[in-house]
């Protein structure tokens, strides 16, 4: 009997032991499983912020965090995304560098969050810069509004830029006052539009020569800064009007040249936006090919591999540049991005960051 007894409380604990493996073992696929599925939706999400698909993204780490909620670094990112689309630039910069500091949750991220904080710190320069651009021109009662800042908030793509959203109401406030002062001096400007015309093209030959010896001290009293071939282009009687401003004002050959270059800003050569400061005035809102190249050098890959590969082709965009490339030696190939705000990156043919700098 008591070997009877043995052999049951023997089959008992073995069950036991049995029941608690096969729950363990679903403890574990359970989890298998809802790692993968974080990692899915994590990876779903940041190939729609890639795209630009903002919305899509929220929802793919929404999805993800219900996952593993506790992943404070995807948090972050979610946040980040979160205050940029509802125009918080501010708490985005806040968010994502607390997020950058994070030790634990997803490491995909860790780069990602680098490059977030990046972008945000400069589109948190944009928004303060533009702000203030935009109060000053709200300012202006005599029609004399910067061509620059008027030209920049008519380019503004608010989809592409929705941290600048709280700006809309001012800048559409500007852009309309700009335009019933264009408006209502329309008349007087087709009136002597003609004669002014005229004048400019007909002045007497010894304003001719004072024009063309401005040009010339112009030209030669900041060597580098200006370009000839663009004075040249400027018409006698702005060149005139401006050396008689500059006068009045006890300003010298720089304060013309000034003053002519804010109506003509090609007449100053580009240095190379590295050395600018994005919210200084003379800072280039907007590059051409060529000076969107020069750009390059603020890649450590561009500067590594330079003489190893080639720009193929190039394509403007609504406000970065995109040159693909591909090495000489090799198949591998990408693109290089410059944007006007201040962001150069560079990516591989299929898609992958290699590097995210600032250029500005």
């Amino acid at each position: 009997m008591k070997a009877f007894w043995k052999a049951l409380s023997l089959v008992g604990v073995l069950s036991l032991i049995m029941v608690g493996l096969t729950a363990c073992g679903n403890q574990r696929s359970t989890s298998s499983r809802s790692s993968a599925g974080y990692d899915r939706s994590v990876s779903k999400g940041l190939n729609a912020v890639t795209e630009n698909k903002f919305d899509k993204a929220l929802t793919y780490f929404d999805h993800a965090l219900t996952q593993k909620p506790k992943d404070k670094k995807a948090q972050a990112y979610l946040d980040t995304q979160s205050a940029l689309k509802d125009g918080e630039v501010q708490r985005a910069v806040t968010t994502v560098t607390a997020g950058t500091k994070i030790a634990n949750g997803a490491k995909r991220l860790d780069t990602k969050l680098a490059d977030l904080k990046q972008t945000t710190q400069v589109d948190l320069a944009e928004y303060r810069q533009l702000k203030q651009d935009v109060a000053n021109q709200l300012k202006v009662t005599d029609g004399s509004y910067d061509t620059g800042i008027i030209k920049q908030c008519q380019a503004i793509n608010w989809h592409k830029k929705p941290y600048l959203k709280k700006l809309k109401p001012a800048v559409n406030k500007l852009l309309k006052q700009a335009n019933q002062s264009s408006s209502s001096s329309s008349s007087v400007t087709s009136s002597s539009q003609r004669s002014t015309t005229s004048t400019s093209k007909t002045v007497s030959s010894a304003d001719h020569k004072k024009a063309e010896q401005m040009r010339h001290n112009i030209f030669e009293a900041e060597q580098g800064t200006y370009v000839w071939s663009e004075l040249e282009k400027v018409p006698d009687t702005v060149i005139l009007k401006a050396e008689d401003q500059s006068e009045a004002a006890g300003g010298d050959v720089g304060s013309t040249g000034n003053i002519i270059a804010k109506q003509y800003p090609n007449i100053k050569s580009y240095t190379g936006a590295s050395s600018d400061d994005a919210s200084t005035s003379d800072a280039k809102d907007y590059l051409n090919a060529d000076e969107a190249k020069q750009e390059l050098s603020a890649l450590d890959f561009y500067n590594q591999n330079q003489g190893n590969l080639e720009i193929t082709g190039q394509k403007e965009l609504d406000d970065a540049w995109e040159f693909t490339w591909h090495f000489k030696d090799g198949n591998m190939g990408g693109t290089f991005t410059v944007e006007n705000k201040g962001i150069v990156s560079v990516q591989s043919a299929n898609g992958t960051q290699i590097e995210t700098k600032t250029w500005r």
